[in-house]
Order: C-alpha cells, then sequence, then structure tokens
C-alpha cells in the first residue's frame, strides 16, 4: 500500500468514528468515540508529520504543501484541546464545537487528498510512497506502545468494550 491509499483509510476511519458520535444516543457512547477520535487525529498528525510531509519537506517543491498541512494539525489539536475542556453534559456546546472539529478534519482532508497528493505525486516515486506507509505504520506502532501514550489513551480500549 502506498502512503495515498493509507493516509485515506487514516481519513475514512475518522470520517466513519464522526458519523458514529453523532449518531450516537448516549453520552458515554460519544464519551468513548471521541476517545477514539482523539486518538486517531493525534496518531495520524504526529505519524503523518515525521514520515510524508519530513518527505515532502526534503524537496523545495513540497515544503509548502508539509508547512500548510502541519498548520491545518495545529488547528485540529487546538480544536481537539477545546472539545475536550467543555463537558459532555453541555450538549448543545459540545456539539457546536464537535461540529467546528469535523469541519476542520474535513477541510484538511479534502486539500490534501486533492491538492497535496497530487503535488507529491511528482515529488516522490513509487517506491517512496510505498515505503513512507510503511514508516508511518511502524511508527504509529511504536507511538501506541509508549508509556505515554498509554497513559493517555489505554482506557479508551477498555471503555469501547464495555
Amino acid at each position: 500500500m502506498n502512503i495515498y491509499n493509507y493516509l485515506k483509510k487514516d481519513h475514512k476511519k475518522v470520517k466513519q468514528l464522526f458519523n458514529k458520535i453523532i449518531l450516537s444516543k448516549s453520552s458515554k457512547e460519544r464519551e468513548n468515540y471521541f476517545l477514539e477520535i482523539r486518538k486517531e487525529l493525534e496518531l495520524h498528525a504526529d505519524s503523518e508529520h515525521a514520515t510524508f510531509y519530513e518527505a515532502l519537506k526534503s524537496n523545495p517543491a513540497g515544503e509548502d504543501d508539509a508547512k500548510h498541512g502541519d498548520k491545518e494539525h495545529e488547528e485540529i489539536k487546538k480544536s481537539l484541546s477545546k472539545l475536550n475542556k467543555i463537558p459532555l453534559k453541555e450538549t448543545a456546546k459540545w456539539f457546536v464545537q464537535l461540529g467546528e472539529l469535523k469541519r476542520i478534519v474535513e477541510h484538511h482532508v479534502e486539500e490534501e487528498e486533492s491538492e497535496m497528493f497530487k503535488d507529491a505525486q511528482e515529488i516522490l516515486s513509487e517506491q517512496e510512497a510505498e515505503e513512507l506507509s510503511i514508516k508511518m505504520e511502524e511508527l504509529k506502532d511504536k507511538m501506541m506502545s509508549s508509556k505515554s501514550f498509554q497513559n493517555k489513551f489505554g482506557k479508551i480500549k477498555k471503555k469501547l468494550t464495555l
């Protein structure tokens, strides 16, 4: 699998989680799906920065795309932080912020899958694109097994299986 298909797979997973959270009937379900969205978005942003964006930055033609992607990842993280601070019992306010997060993520995905991927295909060879997906997967695995990640997100799996 090349990096483009790998990233699309991540994007699809987050889109499905947004749909599940919107359709969920209980605050407990929403909390669990939100934790999963946070985990996926943080893993994706950090591993994408260290692999795909770094590869783009190594070529002057990809530098602006990578910087723009990093800027959008920061917007996503800020929106996640805002949402995390709103109690779920403040349902209307929480859903407004969730909608803002969803909008930011959808905008990022649209730009990345259209403009950035097109630019990257002119910069990266097919072999490099394949290798980047492997590196990204390995980095995600490493991140997930880290103590800090486990402390932050280890409870998700337990909660989601209740």
